[in-house]
């Protein structure tokens, strides 16, 4: 049914999103129902799949947003991407849900529908780590700095003439790497630098940047079909 403004029974919004709640007639129950709007954002917890544009295969809890007085029953406003092959939001995407009853106030539903609103907006909130993605170990530069001093193919007085650090203090760090905690930031800049020039060359460097894209093709075309692991938002 076409919404028009004499329907519109609240609208504000909640957490920088729009909630509007809505009081019409729905022609397939034939009866008076309120419903509320929440907005959706491109990077949600997406409440529809971005390969199908349904509801199943997503991180979406759809039960856990429903209350005993409301029931979330899907998305309006997503749309078919014919350049991207993906369904995707819109300023007009919202997750939309109904009360279960209709015998009520005007004022209890809207308290119901906010509350409601708020359990869509933690789950639309909220952080989806994808499964298959295994968190890289990304080393401070403390902990650089640490494996500089501690390789014993690296010479002090070498690293000393180079970082300007005098090589006493260089050998108290390798001895007592804990004290690099409560070095400057100035001693740390140039280990880093050297930490780099030891570690890395820009034909290393190629050599990563090329297997990185040669691994990130492979694995977007091995899960190209799976709508679960296959999400252009992640």
């Amino acid at each position: 049914m076409e919404e028009r403004e004499d329907n519109i029974i609240y609208e504000d919004f909640i957490q920088d999103r729009e909630v509007k709640m809505i009081n019409e007639f729905c022609p397939k129950l034939k009866r008076h129902v309120y419903l509320v709007h929440v907005q959706v954002f491109t990077t949600d917890n997406l409440p529809f799949s971005p390969m199908t544009g349904k509801m199943d295969h997503i991180f979406f809890n759809y039960n856990q947003v429903s209350t005993e007085d409301v029931d979330i029953k899907g998305v309006v406003g997503n749309f078919y991407n014919s350049i991207t092959h993906k369904y995707e939001t819109t300023d007009h995407t919202f997750v939309v849900g109904m009360t279960r009853r209709n015998d009520i106030a005007e004022k209890t539903a809207i308290r119901l529908l906010r509350q409601a609103a708020k359990k869509v907006i933690g789950e639309l909130n909220k952080r989806v780590v994808m499964p298959h993605m295994a968190r890289p170990h990304i080393l401070t530069d403390v902990q650089r700095a640490e494996q500089l001093l501690t390789d014993r193919n690296v010479k002090i007085t070498k690293l000393s003439r180079k970082t300007g650090i005098p090589a006493f203090t260089l050998y108290n760090y390798r001895k007592n790497p804990e004290a690099l905690k409560k070095t400057s930031h100035v001693n740390i800049e140039r280990l880093m630098t050297q930490y780099y020039e030891t570690y890395f060359n820009r034909n290393e460097v190629e050599r990563f940047r090329f297997m990185l894209i040669k691994t990130v093709r492979a694995y977007l075309k091995e899960t190209k079909n799976n709508p679960i692991v296959y999400n252009p938002v992640y």
